[in-house]
């Protein structure tokens, strides 16, 4: 997720529609749901979200924020919804939709415009690939 996050330099974007590359934040976001809370888990979304804001040039602990609510609303989805979980880009688009909203309100809340074209892209792209990278946030341990 953090070398994915690198892509971020590169400046090809879609115009009005923002960049590329997908919003890796909500692979992390979605991908640990599934082990409840967990202060580690939350201090490496942080530190991914810090990192995501040094790449971008973003104010910094906003993308870190955004990340650390829409994984507390998909724990919390999940607790009262099996379904949400049945399939992983499930998982993903309720992960998505809660990083829209989360990085709507942190916006509207600095006072800065919100641009929602910019942020479709990268989150349609990562809720799309979520099933390819989704093995790899699995931290729960197999039985031998």
């Amino acid at each position: 997720m953090a070398g994915t996050s690198l892509l971020n330099l590169v400046s090809l974007t879609l115009g009005p529609f923002g960049s590329i590359w997908p919003a890796s934040l909500i692979w992390a976001a979605c991908g640990w749901a599934n082990q409840g809370p967990n202060a580690v888990i939350a201090l490496m979304l942080f530190g991914l979200g810090l990192w995501v804001d040094l790449l971008t040039g973003g104010p910094l602990g906003a993308w870190a924020v955004v990340a650390l609510i829409a994984h507390a609303l998909t724990m919390l989805t999940a607790r009262f919804s099996v379904a949400m979980a049945a399939t992983p880009r499930g998982a993903a688009t309720i992960t998505g939709l809660f990083f829209l909203v989360a990085a709507f309100i942190l916006s509207i809340s600095s006072g800065k415009g919100f641009n929602v074209l910019s942020i479709l892209v990268p989150i349609l792209s990562a809720v799309l690939t979520y099933a390819w990278v989704a093995p790899w946030f699995d931290l729960s341990e197999e039985e031998a």
